[in-house]
């Protein structure tokens, strides 16, 4: 039994995704653990559906699009953006680390089963000249 409840409690995430019913019983028992439910973290579930990065008229600024989307069957935490800008010769000239709050507060916390999030971001890039970019998901 008391192997069973700690794995319940290492499980807490997965279980509490997949059947939302037992979210209140884990939740009590987080409050006395001292831990808490979170969305789940699943790379493999998670798509970059498209991406874009355009010149805004100021040449110190560019808008970056990005459409993520959820392809497992249930909600996962939207992840952290590694975005690489390049110069012409493909040197990394920027890295950013983008998160939620980077995008407005109108992103979500979690994508929903089969969810997709349109993120956008104006970006200032100062002097350097910026010909490509890269971006990869991850959870910090």
């Amino acid at each position: 039994v008391l192997l069973g409840a700690q794995w319940a409690v290492f499980e807490r995430d997965a279980l509490a995704a997949r059947w939302p019913a037992s979210a209140a019983a884990l939740t009590a028992v987080c409050e006395a653990l001292g831990c808490r439910i979170e969305p789940l973290r699943r790379l493999e579930g998670l798509a970059v559906e498209s991406s874009g990065l355009t010149q805004l008229p100021d040449a110190a600024q560019v808008r970056l699009q990005v459409a993520l989307r959820n392809r497992d069957t249930v909600a996962l935490l939207t992840p952290a953006l590694d975005l690489a800008l390049t110069d012409s010769r493909g040197e990394v000239v920027v890295r950013k680390v983008l998160r939620g709050s980077d995008f407005g507060a109108a992103t979500p916390e979690q994508l929903p089963p089969g969810g997709e999030v349109n993120l956008q971001a104006v970006l200032d890039t100062g002097d350097r000249r910026v010909a490509g970019y890269s971006v990869e998901i991850f959870y910090p």
